[in-house]
């Protein structure tokens, strides 16, 4: 499969509470939607307005939350845009026929890093790509689908998507998931075999979310 600016053009960096992520636009009808992840509007109650970069500058834009399903569950919210921000490319989100085993990509902005738009995505930084092996998915937990990737996540990736194609079909792209983060693990004291639990790693394991009939919920 292809990342081609059907999906590049929808991702964006955002900045809220001190806290950098990523969100990507999604179109229901005649509204376009901005996605991200829940725990970076933690403590927030009332949101209506977002900071997005653009042109070297924070653009504040108003946004209306119409679906959340906080940190501890699906880690996924959805805001209403007043206007779009991001052209209405073709896309699917559709999660059916995902295969273990099988490559997928994700978009976001590492650790606060961009790189210019090289005149092709109207002033909004170009997000980084990382590929993961689609390792696992749990359809039971808290009542939404899991999706565990092996690879390499960063933080500032929250609320990028995941995106994947059949093998037999590689230009039919599909987001199938919100990356919610990844995995920690405590390194051993090489002495003592202590856990060192002040001390965290990444584990390799990325965890990302999608919400099941997310259209359906949305107004």
């Amino acid at each position: 499969m292809y990342v081609t600016t059907s999906i590049i053009q929808r991702v964006f960096q955002i900045f809220h509470n001190e806290k950098l992520a990523t969100a990507y636009t999604i179109e229901k009808g005649d509204r376009q939607y901005l996605v991200s992840a829940s725990h970076t509007f933690d403590g927030s109650p009332d949101i209506t307005s977002l900071l997005i970069y653009r042109r070297d500058n924070w653009v504040r834009v108003p946004v209306t939350v119409v679906f959340n399903a906080d940190s501890r569950s699906a880690d996924t919210i959805v805001f209403l845009l007043d206007e779009d921000i991001s052209p209405r490319h073709p896309m699917s989100l559709n999660p059916a026929g995902l295969i273990i085993g099988t490559w997928a990509y994700f978009l976001g902005y590492p650790r606060g890093m961009r790189t210019s738009d090289r005149g092709i995505n109207r002033g909004y930084p170009l997000p980084f790509v990382k590929a993961a092996l689609v390792s696992a998915t749990d359809f039971e937990r808290h009542g939404f689908n899991t999706l565990f990737l092996d690879g390499h996540n960063n933080k500032g990736f929250s609320g990028g998507p995941v995106v994947w194609a059949p093998p037999n079909k590689p230009s039919d792209v599909r987001i199938v998931g919100t990356i919610s983060g990844y995995v920690v693990e405590h390194p051993i004291h090489g002495t003592t075999k202590e856990e060192l639990s002040q001390h965290e790693t990444n584990a390799g394991i990325i965890e990302a979310y999608w919400v099941r009939d997310l259209l359906e919920k949305l107004p």
